[in-house]
């Protein structure tokens, strides 16, 4: 089984409404910890380091013995605020900083993590416009890949599925479609998603 691609964060109120308003921050938990769970008992998981997200990986492949099996990326432009989750796993992919340029910076993380594929899906779970961009990279890049907004997680997995559905609806069996906006029980449904 090729390597499994995640893309997911907790909105920050902070930002814009858009992706707060939707967010279901206890599904996006879940729906992380579930996937991890799925994923590493068969493959690699490979991600950009969130420092809501990065902690939840850890504590599911510090527990399935499986820390061997995760790639995190990591732009050395937040070397100094990567928390001590990040630093914790064996595969860790630090990206150069493009000047002092931020949006560089992550431009280049996630064109590097992405060339890591064929992956065999993508997963985008709540997030804001990280998560957007990386669907964006990665349909673009991995055409015929199948790509999923879990849209029952809100934010920026909502509005992707609401945007893409028509993209995705050929990965999904009949009444899936559904699914991905309404289902909160996520390991069966990620193992059926991934055909195990």
């Amino acid at each position: 089984m090729r390597p499994v691609f995640l893309s997911a964060s907790i909105p920050d109120p902070r930002r814009h409404p858009r992706y707060i308003d939707t967010a279901d921050e206890i599904a996006i938990r879940e729906s992380v910890s579930a996937l991890a769970t799925v994923v590493l008992h068969h493959t690699t998981l490979v991600f950009g380091g969130h420092p809501a997200i990065s902690p939840l990986v850890r504590l599911i492949a510090h527990g399935l013995d499986a820390m061997d099996k995760v790639r995190i990326f990591q732009s050395r432009f937040f070397e100094s605020v990567v928390p001590r989750d990040s630093r914790e796993f064996t595969d860790l992919v630090w990206t150069p900083a493009v000047s002092n340029d931020r949006d560089a910076s992550l431009r280049l993380m996630r064109d590097l993590m992405l060339n890591e594929g064929p992956f065999e899906a993508a997963f985008f779970i709540g997030g804001m416009e990280g998560v957007e961009d990386e669907f964006d990279l990665f349909s673009r890049r991995w055409t015929g890949t199948p790509a999923f907004p879990i849209a029952s997680t809100g934010a920026a997995a909502r509005i992707l599925f609401d945007r893409y559905r028509d993209n995705i609806l050929p990965y999904l069996s009949r009444g899936w479609e559904n699914r991905l906006r309404e289902e909160f029980v996520y390991r069966p449904f990620f193992e059926e998603l991934l055909h195990l």
